[in-house]
């Protein structure tokens, strides 16, 4: 799996973690810690998402609803990444242009502990999973409201979701899903390699040659629009 940025953060986290929601979270719910905090912001959010927007959602499935939340710009526990690193490449060059970039990559499934918890009917594998894993389901579960279990045993999960028409297509999507009190991941494949900000113009042209553009990276018109006048020097 790959993902790029075009700059250097200190931690590569989903939204939920990220300062602006930690700091409203800790201001909205008085009694928990943090992370106890950041499931009630979590929920009360999707919960209007959910309501407000049920004619455009499919309203049975929660893991369905979780992912369309992640592809509209809400705070979730899914960080972005694909399985072409050329797109990894795109996002290490789109934007910031007085900065380095960065892609990162990793084998997956070496997120899960190689001693991973089980049961006498359940069991977590060093795999990447559907988006109707079992775990997915109960880790998306916990954020519309449903109580973790007795032995509630969190990780971070790499996730493949349904290849469907969009972005997620496009993009070549996946995600690492951490799990409401999954610990910090560790995984000694991670690389990190860095994109020199000068480069940034002539490695978009050669990705453009390799038909990776605004365009075919979001596959809408207003990209579409933004691809053809940055082609023609109108990109602000």
């Amino acid at each position: 799996m790959y993902r790029g940025v075009n700059q250097p953060f200190p931690n590569q986290v989903p939204g939920i973690y990220r300062t602006d929601f930690n700091d409203r979270a800790e201001s909205l719910k008085r009694s928990g810690d943090s992370e106890d905090k950041r499931l009630h912001l979590e929920r009360e959010m999707l919960t209007q998402f959910r309501s407000a927007g049920a004619t455009f959602l499919n309203r049975e499935s929660q893991v369905e609803i979780y992912f369309a939340a992640q592809h509209f710009g809400m705070p979730t526990r899914l960080l972005d990444w694909s399985t072409n690193p050329l797109v990894g490449l795109f996002f290490a060059c789109d934007g910031q242009p007085e900065k380095d970039g960065v892609v990162y990559a990793m084998d997956a499934r070496k997120i899960i502990p190689s001693s991973v918890w089980r049961t006498k009917t359940e069991r977590l594998y060093q795999a990447v999973m559907t988006m109707r894993h079992p775990f997915v389901e109960y880790a998306v579960s916990l954020s519309f409201w449903s109580d973790p279990k007795e032995s509630h045993n969190a990780y971070v999960l790499p996730v493949r979701p349904d290849n469907v028409p969009g972005r997620i297509g496009q993009q070549s999507s996946c995600f690492t899903l951490h799990m409401h009190r999954a610990p910090e991941a560790t995984n000694g494949t991670l690389v990190t390699i860095l994109v020199d900000a000068k480069s940034k113009p002539t490695i978009r042209e050669e990705l453009h040659r390799l038909n990776i553009n605004e365009f075919t990276t979001y596959y809408d018109l207003d990209h579409l629009s933004r691809e053809i006048k940055r082609c023609w020097g109108l990109a602000k």
